[in-house]
């Protein structure tokens, strides 16, 4: 039976090979080569993504993203998730992680004490979201941070969250990441990042927090229409930049915007920075060459500073250094040559009615605003640099599934031609054989 069956397999190419044209064989074989070398052919649709309902279909967070493939989205419905002290969910996979209610969907560190647990939710896969939750009672409520062979998480969004009563709210150390519209508060620090690049902070309420945004061994952050109100500090600035700070209500912080150590290429501008005790401040700090250096590059212009109890103030670092370090400030330039900045404290005049004032606006005596605003309706100028795309990047050059399923489906069809092509070669040689 088995070799009748092998029989019958083994004649079926010559039986289609003979009901075949040759020449159009060819040209089929021809076409489907010359399809498989561009984009133009699609023969599979879009592998569908899949939602994963927490806890209809998974009891825990964690359960629910180790059954979930790349592309879907895992649902978590309204109630409190106690996550066990020393466990973290980890996102390892492009997936999208959402709440159904940010003030309802709640992510608890199980102890009472303030955040005794770790990290509660850390991002570990390239583009992939975390929105609509309260997360609280954690040192660090979001990181966003790959280890070992986890893949580089780039192109993540923290978006539509509560981050409240955290040591640190969002921890940002890798690439091209997107946090907007987040209500940040009564955390020591309520964004921390550091040692990343090409970070957008957008939209967000960062209130009532110890530091409110600190930046360190950052570069490309740009921080812009936020409210920052009645933090310790709002912003603290420290190396490298650059940093673009615009379009922020910066209001009843003890310090509104702080200059740290080195810190290099920031641009402030278009900002409301009002009713704080100090408006920007100038940290001192150590200054000895190899220990740490002067930023450069800082400019403030096109800013509303109002009702602060003071406009600028040098701060001295609370760092305990010896007494024979050189210290430093970092260089702010407080106009961009033709646009200062709008002191309400400012008692010039404007004679010739062009909205500058006719003398600067002295802050100390290595600090100027050559060009002080009369007008407080500023118009925000066109900003130089770009920032990072709030598009969700990916920088992995391996297919796509549905690249992956064309591609099979094409090296198929291929062989098969061939082997149908080389079939009709075998029996021409053949029936020629039969003749001589």
């Amino acid at each position: 039976m088995f070799r009748e069956k092998s029989e019958i397999c083994s004649s079926t190419p010559y039986i289609i090979v003979k009901s075949m044209n040759k020449t159009l064989l060819l040209k089929a074989l021809a076409l489907l080569l010359l399809f498989s070398s561009t984009d133009k052919i699609n023969l599979t649709s879009t592998v569908k993504a899949y939602t994963i309902v927490v806890p209809d279909n998974y009891p825990t967070i964690q359960e629910a993203i180790t059954h979930a493939v790349d592309g879907d989205t895992v649902f978590v419905k309204s109630g409190t998730y106690l996550v066990d002290e020393n466990t973290t969910i980890v996102v390892n996979k492009t997936l999208s992680l959402i709440g159904e209610d940010p003030a309802a969907t709640v992510i608890l560190g199980a102890t009472n004490e303030s955040y005794e647990n770790g990290i509660a939710i850390r991002l570990a896969a390239p583009n992939s979201t975390v929105s609509g939750f309260t997360i609280t009672n954690f040192v660090v409520a979001i990181a966003v941070a790959n280890y070992y062979d986890e893949p580089y998480p780039s192109g993540c969004k923290i978006i539509n969250n509560n981050i409240v009563n955290n040591s640190e709210g969002i921890r940002p150390q890798r690439n091209n990441l997107l946090i907007s519209e987040n209500n940040i508060t009564k955390n020591n620090v309520g964004i921390s990042g550091y040692n990343t690049q090409n970070i957008i902070i957008t939209r967000n309420r960062i209130i009532g927090n110890g530091y409110g945004v600190n930046i360190g061994a950052c570069r490309n952050v740009t921080v812009t229409e936020n409210q920052i109100a009645n933090n310790t500090y709002g912003l603290n600035l420290v190396y490298y930049g650059p940093y673009l700070i615009s379009g922020n209500s910066i209001t009843g912080n003890s310090c509104g915007i702080r200059f740290a150590e080195a810190c290099n290429n920031a641009t402030v501008y278009g900002n409301s920075i009002t009713q704080n005790t100090v408006g920007a401040a100038l940290l001192i700090f150590p200054n000895a060459g190899d220990l740490v250096v002067s930023g450069v590059g800082n400019i403030v212009f096109g800013n509303l500073f109002i009702d602060n109890t003071k406009q600028v103030a040098q701060e001295k670092s609370p760092y305990n250094y010896p007494s024979t370090t050189r210290m430093g400030t970092d260089i702010v330039v407080w106009d961009n040559g033709t646009l200062g900045n709008n002191w309400d404290d400012y008692s010039g005049i404007d004679a010739d009615n062009d909205g500058i004032g006719d003398t600067p606006y002295i802050i100390d005596g290595d600090n100027k605003d050559y060009y002080p605003l009369i007008t407080q309706n500023i118009n925000r100028p066109p900003t130089t640099s770009t920032p990072p795309s709030t598009a969700s990047p990916s920088l992995s050059t391996e297919p796509t599934p549905e690249q992956a399923t064309v591609t099979a489906l094409i090296a198929v069809a291929i062989a098969a031609i061939t082997f149908a092509v080389s079939g009709l070669v075998y029996f021409k040689k053949r029936q020629k054989g039969k003749k001589l």
